[in-house]
């Protein structure tokens, strides 16, 4: 199974967390820093694709959004959802959500569930992501494939 890992983020949380994801499944890591699709990465490659983001203001990055309401895929593929977030109430469920139904409107299948670890959020979660989380970013990850 070919696997790609698509992130963005502002402060490095989510990239710690994708890097743990790419490491475990050795998948290739691409880091979506503006909207236009990069040209490097064809996503009709892969049979799964891990699709991260980080949280601000109760909305996930606004280059994965635009990214992803680009693609234009003539088949579908499987996505998988993780996030850092500071832990704001239900705010990863709601952007779960809210990515989940970019990639519905694309006809894309998405796995059920998402994976969310907490990010440095300002002195609040100073010390995340840790090891533990990026400890269980990896078995997340490897259950997903190994579930498929």
């Amino acid at each position: 199974m070919k696997t790609l890992v698509l992130y963005s983020t502002k402060t490095g949380n989510t990239q710690k967390i994708a890097q743990a994801i790419a490491s475990e499944t050795n998948s290739e890591l691409v880091r979506v820093a503006n909207p236009e699709p990069t040209s490097d990465v064809n996503l009709v490659d892969y049979d799964l694709i891990f699709v991260g983001t980080g949280i601000r203001a109760g909305n996930p990055f606004p280059e994965m959004v635009s990214y992803l309401k680009t693609l234009d895929l003539h088949e579908p593929k499987t996505f998988a959802i993780f996030l850092t977030w500071g832990g704001a109430g239900k705010t990863n469920q709601i952007v779960s959500g809210k990515v989940r139904a970019i990639l519905k409107e694309k006809n894309q299948n998405i796995l059920d569930g998402f994976f969310s670890s907490y990010g440095k959020w300002d002195m609040r979660r100073t010390n995340h992501p840790n090891n533990e989380d990026i400890n269980a970013a990896k078995i997340w990850a490897q259950n997903t494939i190994n579930n498929i």
